[in-house]
């Protein structure tokens, strides 16, 4: 998850760096920043390709729009909903006028670098997670190792969290579909 976070950030600091120099001198500007707590090494986090919520399959938005969690076969998967997609393709500035061309050049690689890494989901097997949780609105997956999982999403230095009755309904779901693989892989 180290190499994740890496990424995530590096990714944000390139995107807010660029945008802030984009216009004019002087000039303040509101860019969007997305980070995950990670602890010590790797875990059984995945990248993939971007998922489709599944009619009749569970499914929760956070309580800002931003991300989602979705429960598939064998697997939950977290990733930028649409409207967080789109926020990130169009920030709050990308109607000013004023930048020349090599602001509009640099913004338009910056967010175009942005989006297509954010354009994917982090996924964590059944087989590879302990237990679901929630708390103080925060889902909350735990790994066989003991580690907690995407929990701690910030955008905009603001905590993802869910609907407290929905997200207590997915942990439901999620550990239900737990009970029908191996205990942590065994």
């Amino acid at each position: 998850m180290n190499t994740i976070r890496v990424i995530l950030c590096a990714t944000a600091v390139l995107a807010t760096t660029t945008l802030a120099h984009a216009g004019p001198a002087g000039e303040t500007r509101r860019s969007s920043t997305i980070s995950i707590d990670a602890h010590e090494g790797d875990g059984p986090e995945r990248f993939g390709p971007r998922q489709q919520p599944a009619s009749g399959k569970p499914y929760v938005q956070s309580t800002s729009q931003w991300t989602e969690l979705m429960l598939k076969d064998d697997a939950v998967v977290m990733q930028l909903t649409d409207y967080g997609m789109k926020q990130i393709g169009e920030p709050q500035d990308a109607r000013d006028k004023d930048e020349g061309f090599l602001g509009k050049m640099l913004k338009t690689m910056a967010l175009s670098g942005v989006r297509q890494f954010l354009d994917h989901s982090l996924a964590l097997a059944l087989t590879d997670m302990r237990s679901a949780l929630v708390r103080r609105g925060e889902v909350v997956l735990v790994t066989c190792q003991g580690k907690e999982v995407f929990n701690k999403v910030k955008i905009n230095d603001q905590v993802q969290t869910y609907p407290q009755d929905k997200a207590e309904e997915f942990v439901k779901d999620i550990n239900r579909q737990r009970e029908k693989f191996p205990a942590c892989g065994t």
